[in-house]
């Protein structure tokens, strides 16, 4: 199973001057990777606190309400469908886990690839890139 970053690792590597961009992408890909094998309510309990976990964006742009924040369109008040909808869909499969049930991951996995193509999308063109790198 994939390790989840936590927030200890995610401050540290951003203090060592790592990419916000990289470790917010990073960040996804390890929840993405972990759902693959999730299916216990631990698991989705650690699914949705890594989906919340703060990301350096956050350390930079929360004392000002976000304002500027190159993730504002993704994440913003108002704003954070896409995110939204990923945090629903885990608490969905954790409601449905603790009433006996399974629900099929392929819409969360979705959802999430969408979420990890935005980010690479803003941050290419954050750098002026054009395009997302894969």
């Amino acid at each position: 199973m994939a390790q989840l970053m936590t927030i200890s690792e995610m401050r540290d590597r951003y203090k060592k001057k790592e990419d916000p961009f990289d470790l917010t992408i990073e960040k996804w890909v390890r929840i993405r990777h972990f759902l693959d094998t999730a299916s216990t309510v631990s698991d989705f309990k650690n699914l949705f606190q890594a989906a919340n976990l703060a990301i350096p964006f956050c350390f930079e742009y929360q004392m000002k309400g976000c304002l500027g924040c190159p993730l504002g369109k993704i994440c913003g008040r108002g704003k954070g469908k896409r995110l939204l909808k990923v945090v629903r869909l885990m608490q969905l499969h954790l409601f449905a886990i603790l009433a006996g049930n399974t629900l099929v991951k392929e819409p969360l996995i979705s959802e999430i690839d969408d979420l990890l193509m935005e980010l690479k999308t803003i941050r290419a063109k954050s750098y002026g890139l054009g395009g997302p790198t894969v």
